[in-house]
């Protein structure tokens, strides 16, 4: 196989992994709202707090340590990886949408343009926004989670 063939074989397997993310993204929006997690029970110094779900303003993973911010402000640690908690959310109402940050949909205000065709979300609410950047490829399945369409 010479160089140009590899390339090829590259770019095919991007667009089928890609495509495979799509789909498990619109089967995870039409699943149903069942048997997803409603709270957290989180560490603080007086011992241990409840923290529903409706209580997050966005959900970190940081330096290898995931934090839950509240519209509050105030942040707890979770020792779980952000792609365990994405899991165990409703995907109706929460999103991964990148490597280091879990949305809640009810706190997206808008998108803006950043550098190189990618765009930066924006959080409603806040005096200090994250720098949330989303792909090129992340986009559109954003996009349509914001939008409420869940077919393709």
């Amino acid at each position: 196989m010479d160089l140009t063939e590899a390339l090829h074989k590259i770019q095919q397997l991007e667009q089928e992994i890609s495509s495979l993310r799509r789909e498990l993204q619109l089967a995870k929006l039409q699943a149903p709202d069942e048997g997803y997690r409603e709270r957290f029970i989180v560490n603080t110094f007086k011992g241990e707090k409840v923290v529903d779900v409706s209580e997050v303003r966005y959900i970190v993973s940081e330096n290898k340590s995931t934090y839950i911010v509240l519209h509050d402000g105030s942040s707890f640690n979770i020792d779980m990886p952000l792609s365990i908690i994405a899991g165990q959310l409703c995907p109706r109402t929460f999103m991964k949408v990148n490597r280091k940050y879990i949305i809640p949909l009810s706190m997206v205000e808008r998108f803006e343009q950043d550098i190189n065709g990618k765009e930066r979300l924006i959080l409603k609410h806040g005096r200090k926004n994250p720098k949330i950047t989303i792909s090129r490829d992340n986009k559109n399945i954003v996009h349509n989670w914001v939008n409420g369409v869940h077919t393709p």
